[in-house]
């Protein structure tokens, strides 16, 4: 898995590398814009995901073959609707969404409609997979839909397609990979009846496993979305309040604050089950907290230093060309993104310890940055001002109820925070 998420993140890397360097500003900041309210989108499917995998997982493991069968049936037929939904919703808005991010051709509209219907219902198999341990399965489609994107993205950019060519890459990653997914998946639960042929236990009314499954992904649900319009939204608005060229610009810089953004992601994937752990356990979480906020602040403190000393050296070797308006943009979205990404930790370790409170400011400051933003936004540092300043209340404030439990009362298993 980790050799998979590495290479997918890769071929994205790459994918964008390519595009900054072979699309012009306002074309790679429409793609960008794209992308960034693509991610926005499809939280609700994200959170399918980690919800299928949780419960094929627990029937797995009692040999319930039938209930595996029907629950992903459930929500397979769900997450259709939902992506149906969304298609019809942006094919009969594409006009008016068009105008307001100034994008000048429906069609782009209209295939970002057909990528988000496969990304809907994608995370279905691929949560089924993760349930099942059939990693293996899972990393190769990972990695089949980062190079498609990548090789096709490249062939058609060079074909002179353009923004549609570098969506219409997007589109063939996600259809070959989720129809390829559900055979695997469908595969695997063959394999695996076949394998066990065990006398499966009485399968009763599932209704309480579905409702429970809701209520799993509910503050999941609500974290991702949250977390996606603060560090998102404010490209999108841009793209929509500036010209198409300022926009550009502020794509390309966003490229250095989302590498800062998902430095922690390895750090988190690594607490979160820990964590979660040492929770059931009773046992003390927060000297891990500790760890890990470190352990991710040093690297984010480097990109820091990077970004302050190099901007124009960054901007060149993105783009191939150097543009002295990305310089201040690309020190504002270091910072930004550092509070950023030490947040996402915190939100982490808040629903590994199952405590939701901080869903009331988190939800809170999101609306707040989105009213602020669309109030005050004479320039783009305005706008990067606004950002930081609410990202770092945000961390200050989850730092906050992360740490009252432990001053209150520390837990058996305590450790030396260092």
């Amino acid at each position: 898995m980790f050799i998979g998420i590495g290479l997918f993140n890769l071929f994205n890397l790459l994918y964008h590398f390519f595009m900054v360097r072979h699309l012009a500003p306002v074309d790679y900041g429409q793609l960008n814009t794209l992308m960034a309210l693509f991610m926005l989108i499809t939280v609700p499917a994200n959170t399918v995901q980690t919800t299928i995998t949780r419960f094929v997982s627990v029937f797995q493991a009692k040999v319930q073959h039938q209930q595996t069968r029907d629950f992903l049936k459930h929500f397979l037929l769900v997450m259709v609707a939902v992506a149906l939904f969304f298609f019809l919703v942006i094919a009969l808005g594409s006009s008016l969404l068009a105008s307001f991010l100034q994008i000048s051709s429906r069609g782009v509209i209209l295939l970002m409609g057909v990528i988000l219907f496969f990304a809907m219902i994608a995370p279905i198999p691929w949560g089924g997979l993760q349930g099942l341990q059939k990693f293996g399965l899972l990393t190769f489609n990972l990695i089949l839909n980062g190079g498609l994107k990548l090789l096709a993205g490249i062939l058609l950019v060079a074909g002179g397609w353009g923004v549609l060519g570098a969506m219409g890459s997007i589109a063939i990653a996600y259809f070959v990979t989720t129809f390829l997914s559900l055979i695997l998946m469908g595969f695997s639960m063959r394999k695996e009846e076949e394998e066990t042929h065990p006398q499966a236990p009485p399968i009763l009314d599932d209704s309480s496993s579905l409702s429970e499954a809701y209520r799993y992904f509910f503050p999941v649900g609500i974290t991702l979305l949250c977390f996606m319009i603060l560090t998102q939204i404010d490209l999108i608005l841009v793209k929509h309040l500036f010209t198409p060229m300022e926009a550009g610009y502020y794509s390309i810089a966003q490229i250095v604050g989302k590498m800062i953004l998902f430095l922690p992601l390895p750090v988190v994937m690594v607490m979160f089950p820990k964590v979660s752990l040492l929770d059931d356990q009773k046992k003390g979480t927060f000297p891990v907290l500790i760890r890990s906020l470190m352990v991710a602040g040093a690297f984010c403190v480097l990109g820091i230093l990077i970004s302050h000393l190099f901007p124009d050296r960054i901007t060149q070797m993105l783009t191939g060309k150097v543009y002295p308006e990305c310089g201040p943009l690309i020190r504002f979205f270091s910072i930004n993104m550092t509070f950023f990404s030490l947040t996402f930790i915190l939100l982490y370790y808040h629903l590994a310890t199952r405590r939701n409170n901080f869903l009331y400011p988190l939800s809170l400051l999101t609306v707040i940055q989105v009213g602020a933003i669309a109030l005050f936004h004479e320039t783009m540092i305005q706008i990067l001002f606004i950002v930081g300043l609410l990202a770092f209340c945000l961390l200050g404030i989850n730092f906050y109820l992360a740490y009252r439990p432990y001053s209150g009362k520390k837990k058996k298993g305590d450790k030396p925070l260092f």
